[in-house]
């Protein structure tokens, strides 16, 4: 399973795909869009059960219209899901916000 460390150090694609959690989705135009994991993939590798996370998994930024985009934000999951595992899935979500931040650049 991956680390806090690991985590905590990801800040690009190129990062999240040395996870090894499974394949990234990236979605990013002047419209929004997202940064991060199917849900599926995630629940697998940090072991909980899938129907406690959002389909996908990651950060997501939303479009107010006339072309200016919202903020990005950080996936949530229910809070059936506590202690380290929640920490780490905390961190994966920040890990995937500072790569969307990179990859607009």
């Amino acid at each position: 399973m991956v680390t806090m460390k690991q985590l905590k150090k990801a800040s690009t694609i190129e990062d999240l795909e040395d996870l090894e959690i499974g394949s990234v989705y990236c979605d990013i135009s002047h419209r929004g869009g997202g940064i991060g994991f199917y849900g599926s993939d995630v629940a697998e590798h940090f072991d909980v059960d899938q129907t406690l996370l959002p389909p996908k998994f990651g950060a997501g930024c939303n479009y107010l219209g006339g072309g200016l985009r919202g903020s990005i934000f950080a996936s949530t999951f229910s809070d059936k899901i506590t202690g380290r595992k929640a920490e780490l899935l905390n961190e994966l979500a920040s890990a995937c916000v500072r790569a969307y931040k990179n990859a607009e650049k």
